[in-house]
């Protein structure tokens, strides 16, 4: 789980992002858009202590995030399952939290 020091650490500046080999950059893209898209979901989820909803979304953030060459969205949705798992609300918020900023720092580099 990623500690709120480490967060910082991460978020700090722009995150460059280069597309794995057989990934365009379009889907690079697609993928960090339909993330950021999922972000107001998981903000009811949490209201609605939707904890089943918020575990599913961490595992899947966790194993597509490497997929698509962003190791630091592997570790938010690794934390968001754990915290869904251990239903702490308040690390579910903070993960949340990091993974809207992490969204809006990854600058997705042409090839």
């Amino acid at each position: 789980m990623l500690a709120r020091e480490d967060i910082s650490a991460v978020l700090a500046e722009r995150i460059p992002v280069q597309a794995p080999a057989g990934i365009s950059v379009a889907m690079v893209t697609e993928y960090v858009h339909r993330c950021l898209t999922a972000v107001p979901v998981l903000h009811v989820a949490l209201d609605q202590s939707d904890y089943e909803h918020m575990r599913i979304f961490g595992h899947r953030l966790k194993g597509s995030g490497g997929a698509y060459g962003i190791p630091a969205l592997t570790e938010i949705g690794c934390a968001i399952e754990a915290a869904a798992i251990g239903s702490n609300r308040a690390e579910l918020q903070r993960q949340v939290a990091a993974l809207e900023e992490c969204l809006s720092r990854i600058e997705v580099l042409s090839r």
